[in-house]
């Protein structure tokens, strides 16, 4: 009865501190409902994904009706604007350069040759995840309270590259002249260079902030959650073991926390976690640190509603714990690897000729920016922009992403003297020409090879 009763002052004295927060906040505290049953995650049945046993894993789901993904295929027929009910979009199509296969696609924006400023909406929801054992909260991580100096994850996020506009990139000094913006709007106006006019802008609005703040309860019993490598719980520092989510779980938290204040389907939802790492139970590995999604609408099913879930790694610790993934994924760097696909491929239906990277034993064939440097060496996957918010120095930690470029196989080339061709944004290097044919290529004929060291990849054969 003592154990009972010290659990219920536990939980309730958390809940009291979230309330006079949220009271702070002007926000109402609503918590996900638990699971109620399911079993331990057996030790050592978590396959660790990558070369390193780190890699960074991301995922993209269509979960839209076969009848929406059709109509929106037959909407590509042109060069034109979008008329679904969903984010502000494109359609337009390319050739490839080797195959002179036509591939259509969607990107979020208006048509670049019609110019203008287009503002996209968006709402950051918190998720904060206590994980108990027996009912008992081993770790909370909570993306509202300050574990950087600088401010907390939601805030941190607001004040990102992503939505200041006071950044310039530096092109290459070529074809692509620096521009200054959010970096996701330089990046799709590096991408349409020669057709875009110079006022064509596809913005972040200033973020809205959600009515709630949400809050989920992971059981470890129930298998909501783990220690990586099965030495807990509490998981085992001294080994390097940190607790890690169940996909599944989180996944239908997540469209629990949708349908209960259902957003525009103009609106992209950000849900936030702080440090969370998910896992792919029965064999499917980790780690997953985000993913962008498309799904018929809920306040509106005749339209699409996208959105995307990111976890937030402080650049000091969280929990007790510190980035098991560093120099890879601290502060907005899952996000920023995030909205680039969304804007880039919103409704996940894009093919593209196949390509392949250093995080996959197969070739991919759609249309996701991240993906193709997200296995790379850090110097090729890191971009870093110092920025003040709320008037203290901080880093922020971006991914750097390809172009459309990378994927019609039509490099940006340079206008004045010799040099490479860009497939690459912020850094245009990292994606550059590389030697053909070479011994990372396997000695497969008509292959280039980009990349540094053995986080190398090339992009040939299949084509």
């Amino acid at each position: 009865m003592r154990k009972i009763l010290g659990l219920v002052c536990l939980l309730a004295l958390y809940q009291g501190v979230l309330a006079g927060y949220a009271a702070a906040q002007g926000k109402n505290v609503r918590t996900v409902p638990r699971t109620t049953s399911g079993s331990p995650i057996p030790p050592g049945t978590i396959k660790l994904l990558g070369p390193n046993n780190h890699s960074l894993g991301f995922k993209a789901q269509n979960l839209l009706t076969s009848e929406m993904n059709e109509r929106l295929l037959q909407e590509r027929a042109g060069i034109k604007n979008g008329t679904i009910d969903t984010v502000p979009y494109f359609d337009s199509w390319f050739i490839t350069g080797t195959r002179n296969s036509i591939y259509p696609y969607s990107m979020v924006g208006h048509n670049p040759a019609q110019g203008g400023t287009t503002g996209i909406n968006s709402e950051v929801i918190p998720l904060i995840s206590v994980l108990t054992l027996g009912g008992a909260p081993v770790y909370t991580f909570d993306p509202t309270a300050v574990n950087d100096p600088q401010g907390s994850d939601i805030s941190l996020i607001a004040a990102s590259p992503l939505y200041d506009a006071t950044t310039t990139y530096p092109g290459n000094g070529r074809r692509l002249r620096p521009d200054t913006g959010q970096v996701i709007d330089t990046a799709q106006r590096a991408e349409f260079t020669g057709v875009r006019r110079a006022s064509w802008h596809t913005v972040l609005n200033p973020p809205a902030s959600s009515p709630y703040i949400w809050l989920q309860y992971l059981e470890y019993n129930n298998g909501d959650w783990t220690c990586v490598f099965g030495s807990g719980p509490p998981c085992n520092t001294a080994i390097g073991d940190f607790p890690v989510v169940n996909i599944n779980t989180i996944s239908n938290n997540f469209a629990f926390i949708l349908n209960f204040a259902p957003p525009a389907n103009n609106t992209v939802p950000i849900i936030v976690t702080d440090f969370v790492t998910a896992f792919i139970p029965n064999g499917g590995g980790c780690c997953v640190l985000g993913y962008h999604t498309a799904q018929n609408g809920i306040v509106d099913p005749a339209g699409v509603l996208v959105w995307t879930w990111a976890t937030f790694i402080p650049q000091t610790t969280s929990g007790g714990f510190t980035n098991p993934f560093a120099p890879f994924g601290n502060d907005v760097m899952v996000l920023s690897h995030e909205l680039s696909e969304l804007f880039n491929d919103p409704f996940v239906n894009t093919n593209v000729s196949p390509w392949v990277d250093g995080s996959v034993a197969f070739a991919q064939g759609n249309l996701e920016t991240g993906d193709v440097i997200e296995a790379m060496n850090a110097p090729d996957v890191i971009y870093n922009v110092p920025l003040m918010p709320g008037g203290k120095p901080y880093t922020y930690t971006l991914q750097n992403v390809a172009l459309l470029e990378w994927f019609t196989r039509n490099p940006l080339g340079p206008v004045t003297g010799p040099g490479p061709g860009v497939y690459s944004w912020p850094n245009t290097n990292v994606l550059n020409n590389g030697h053909n044919p070479g011994a990372g290529c396997g000695g497969l004929p008509g292959c280039w090879v980009y990349g540094e060291g053995s986080a190398g990849f090339f992009f040939g054969p299949p084509y």
